[in-house]
């Protein structure tokens, strides 16, 4: 079994949830890469990754990560796990995402630009025609205060989805998802 974890906006591979999960699937390989700021190189770098791909993958994103997640898991007809996925990141981004930013763990620097926003759209236009939402779990937090989720049941009648109450944008029930998952044999 292969998990492949992708992180949020201004964050990085070493954050809480890759050592979580590293924690509560110990005899599995966990990769959590630091993610580029360019989405076209993002997908370029998982590619390289996770080349040829692992037999059992399951793909894990929180946030922009849960894009980049639900991107893959149609490109790859993968189970993915979409915690507050910013489904739309072309419009989340937009007034609050581009410009010079630090990641948290890391302190690394990164330019996020304005036309990356147009290969986020591109990416989320191909997604959509292969997704097979059978595939996708959501988890999303009641109290998300960066995105709104409710619409989500809508668009994805089939998927899986379960609301969360006091996680935040950030996910802090995260563990408690994974105890859930290991618990119920969600990746046998």
């Amino acid at each position: 079994m292969t998990f492949l974890y992708l992180h949020g906006f201004n964050s990085d591979g070493d954050g809480w949830k890759a050592r979580a999960l590293r924690k509560h699937f110990s005899a599995a390989t966990v990769l959590a890469p630091d993610l580029p700021a360019e989405p076209y190189a993002v997908v370029a770098q998982l590619e390289d990754l996770l080349s040829p791909l692992p037999e059992q993958l399951v793909v894990l994103g929180t946030s922009l990560g849960g894009f980049y997640a639900y991107f893959l898991s149609a490109q790859w007809q993968v189970p993915a796990l979409l915690f507050n996925p910013s489904l739309q990141p072309y419009h989340t981004l937009e007034g609050r995402g581009v410009g010079q930013f630090q990641t948290w763990t890391k302190q690394r620097d990164y330019h996020f630009k304005r036309a990356y926003l147009a290969q986020l759209r591109q990416l989320k236009k191909l997604a959509d025609t292969r997704i097979d939402v059978k595939r996708l779990r959501f988890f999303l937090a009641t109290d998300d205060d960066l995105l709104d989720h409710r619409h989500l049941p809508e668009l994805y009648p089939e998927a899986y989805i379960s609301w969360i109450d006091g996680a935040g944008h950030g996910f802090s029930k995260f563990e408690k998802v994974l105890k859930q998952a290991k618990k119920e044999g969600w990746f046998r």
